[in-house]
């Protein structure tokens, strides 16, 4: 055995050790598929979300609804929600879970109100309860048509979401008499990040099939087929042990990362092993290696240049996955090009030791191209496909991007078809909704949220937010002093209590100023109201025998006070609270209807007031906006790098222009395909445009190379280079329709994307700068000759 021979073999056991290696870390890979992986630490969004949830706890809301054909509000489905809900409010993460039997109802009274439970046992009881106050049930805890429950939970901070959603699955499942479901943005984040793996381990081997399919029809071998998948394999692995080896964590864009090496790198094995076998036979292996690698490595390392120069683009986004993506993508292409280099030379010289002159000349047959078709339009109607070309993309380019959709809906991820999404659809069909914005006010100093003035504006706020499609309606303090009003202020045309002390509720027995009168005292200076009050926010002082706007507050914070229930999810204090919380439920969270209520949210309350809005759909909007920078700041850093990269190649200025033409005509062809097809730009799609421009030049690249040669003509350049486009072309294109089987929809688009941006690369390669070089030489040809 020669000292070659045992070179090759450690090279080969040594890459294909690391791979296992690399392999083996799969299991601890940190999956996280929240927008909070993408949204930076210091961005508004976070800062807002945790000043809310400092007051009024988690933003992290599930809900739990069940079905039934007929009527939910039988005893039997009834005593399955009671021992549900129970058991649910046990688990570890759950702060507080409100369902049909056991929220507290009230009603009026002698006294005046009483707090009672909801449920008693008694279903038309139940019913009669639920039409006194439909604002506050109907659409929250049950249907209008009462075919659809609710029991609503309210998270603990910092609870575990997938123990949390693993128990709710296991209850539901032990209560088969009722169809239910889970609902809300953890059960999203949840599905994304328990499909990412699996995602993977279904796309890789369709991909690399796809790959193996065109390396196949390429090199007509299945050794070499074999052969040239391995560097790509070691590439991919490698990307997966780093992401494990130093916690990088594994989200949807990070995950694109193996499958984009298998589809990238294959272009540079198949340039070793179609050089190799055009030589194979003529001398020994070893030779003809020597010369294809020294043939092949400028080509190789300029195409793997400019291809992880799209992807370095990434570090510039404000994104961390993006800048995480883009670094990996780029050590996975160096790795791609050195693999092809070195180790795939390896493979080749341990395994082909003995000629095949038949299978070389199988390969020599030529086959029907579009090289005649390329020709006759260059000299026929190459002034006219120029003209009309260029026209075409400097209106089409500007005005295409104008018409993409902006959106972030981690909801949208999934195909409609899936069963989450016709789960939230025919939740918001019968319900208020299941996406969500907070809205946190904080008050003046000074002023209180009970304060009617203060009382009317939000009133005022929350009638223009239920006339806004998409708003289900809108939870907030309003309905429980509304309610408490019509059970205790006085009836309709009935006149107050003469006398200018405002009454107060003793209810803790304290000797202090202010605290003479008892309770039911209190309750006759609002005249013993049998619940035939007015439903309504306190306005009017002297309607309620009282002064003051202050007495009046301080009348509604009493009001509050017999509602025995918690009511610290919307406001921070019963008696002197400054700041309460809105929730807006919303049947849908496209992004035009956030933008609407987000612009619309503070023009509704005074200057002085505090308002912030956060939530996860607020999330989702600020991740929008910052997924449309990052495609901004992307775009151009590659444009920018590829241009600088082709001008250091070529030494010459107008050489480096030429090359972006079908990097702008990809791009054309992407935002065009997006528009009609009504593709939003997302956390994926976002990356495609960095992408296709450095695949995109490469094809430029080859061509402009190859006209430079005094000793080939234009058609021996197309029939040779410009095939060999084609050929890779079509296998990238190809390759990439192996991610249409991906379960999420932004991955199904960037493959489709993507195979448009190849097809558009290669043919307005082929198409204008042989029109070029024929028509104006003088722009494509420069006077060195490169070596």
């Amino acid at each position: 055995m020669d000292r070659k021979h045992v070179r090759d073999m450690l090279i080969v056991g040594f890459s294909l050790a690391v791979s296992l290696l690399c392999l083996t870390t799969i299991p601890k890979l940190k999956v996280d598929s929240s927008t909070d992986a993408f949204i930076p630490l210091d961005s508004a969004v976070v800062r807002t979300n945790d000043r809310i949830e400092a007051q009024f706890g988690s933003l992290d809301t599930l809900v739990v609804s069940l079905y039934e054909p007929n009527s939910i509000l039988q005893p039997s489905y009834l005593a399955v929600i009671s021992d549900l809900t129970a058991r649910i409010e046990a688990l570890d993460g759950v702060k507080q879970a409100t369902s049909l039997t056991n929220l507290k109802h009230l009603q009026s009274s002698f006294d005046g109100v009483d707090v009672v439970p909801l449920y008693e046992g008694d279903p038309s009881e139940l019913e009669a309860r639920l039409a006194q106050w439909p604002e506050f049930y109907d659409g929250m805890l049950i249907s209008s048509d009462r075919k659809v429950s609710s029991i609503l939970i309210q998270t603990t901070l910092g609870y575990d979401a997938t123990t949390l959603l693993s128990s709710l699955k296991n209850l539901l499942g032990a209560y088969p008499l009722l169809d239910s479901t889970i609902l809300g943005m953890p059960v999203v984040t949840e599905a994304i990040r328990t499909s990412l793996l699996s995602d993977l381990a279904i796309l890789a081997p369709i991909v690399s099939i796809l790959i193996m399919l065109v390396l196949y029809l390429f090199l007509r071998s299945i050794r070499a087929t074999i052969l040239s998948l391995v560097p790509l394999l070691v590439s991919s692995s490698l990307a997966l042990g780093l992401m494990a080896l130093f916690g990088i964590t594994f989200t949807m864009a990070t995950m694109l990362v193996p499958v984009l090496l298998l589809i990238v790198g294959s272009a540079y094995t198949i340039h070793i092993f179609s050089h190799f076998f055009e030589q194979y036979g003529q001398a020994s292996v070893d030779v003809v290696l020597h010369s294809v690698v020294k043939r092949n490595t400028y080509p190789i390392i300029a195409a793997a240049a400019t291809t992880a120069s799209g992807f370095l683009a990434q570090l510039s986004s404000p994104l961390g996955p993006f800048r995480t993506f883009g670094l990996l993508s780029f050590i996975g292409v160096g790795v791609c090009a050195f693999s092809s280099l070195v180790l795939l030379p390896a493979l080749i010289r341990l395994v082909y030791r003995t000629k095949t002159a038949n299978r070389i000349q199988s390969r020599q047959v030529s086959k029907r191209s579009v090289i005649p078709l390329v020709m006759t339009c260059s000299n026929r109607w190459g002034i006219a496909v120029l003209l009309v070309s260029y026209l075409s993309l400097f209106i089409l380019l500007p005005f295409s991007y104008s018409r993409l959709e902006e959106g972030t809906n981690m909801l949208a991820f999934f195909r409609p078809s899936s069963a989450l999404v016709q789960d939230s659809k025919r939740y918001n069909q019968e319900m208020q909704g299941s996406f969500s914005l907070t809205v946190m006010l904080g008050m003046p100093e000074g002023q209180t949220v009970l304060d009617p003035r203060n009382l009317f504006v939000i009133e005022q706020a929350v009638d223009v937010f239920k006339q806004q499609n998409q708003v289900g309606g809108v939870q907030s303090i309003l309905p429980f002093i509304k309610r408490m009003n019509q059970l205790l202020g006085p009836k309709e045309g009935e006149l107050p209590v003469a006398g200018g002390e405002e009454p107060t509720f003793d209810f803790f027995n304290l000797d202090e100023p202010g605290q003479e009168l008892p309770p039911v005292e209190a309750r006759q200076a609002t005249n013993e109201s049998t619940g035939e009050g007015r439903y309504e926010i306190p306005m009017d002082p002297q309607r309620y025998g009282l002064e003051t706007d202050e007495q009046l507050g301080n009348l509604i914070a009493q009001y509050l006070l017999l509602y025995s229930s918690s009511l610290d999810s919307f406001i921070n204090d019963p008696l002197e609270s400054d700041t309460t919380v809105l929730t807006i439920l919303l049947k849908n969270s496209d992004t035009q209807t956030l933008r609407l209520l987000t612009s619309l949210i503070p023009t509704l309350f005074p200057s002085s007031w505090k308002v912030d809005i956060g939530g996860g759909e607020a999330v989702s909007l600020a991740l929008t906006d910052l997924v449309t920078k990052s495609q901004m700041v992307s775009l151009f850093s590659s444009l920018i790098a590829v241009w600088v990269l082709v001008l250091l190649t070529f030494r010459s200025v107008k050489l480096a222009f030429l090359s972006l033409t079908p990097c702008l005509f990809a791009l054309a062809a992407v935002f065009s395909s997006m528009a009609l097809l009504g593709i939003k730009l997302d956390i994926i799609t976002s990356l495609l445009s960095a992408l296709a421009i450095g695949v995109g030049v490469d094809y430029a690249i080859h061509l402009l190379s190859a006209l430079q040669r005094d000793d080939d003509t234009l058609e021996h350049v197309l029939k040779t280079t410009g095939k060999a486009i084609l050929a890779n072309a079509a296998s990238v294109a190809l390759a990439f329709t192996g991610l249409l089987f991906s379960r999420f929809t932004p991955i199904a688009h960037l493959g489709l994307l993507f195979c448009i941006a190849m097809v558009s690369s290669a043919l307005s390669t082929l198409l204008l700068l042989p029109a070029i070089r024929i028509h104006f030489p003088k722009l494509i040809l420069i006077r060195r000759k490169l070596v």
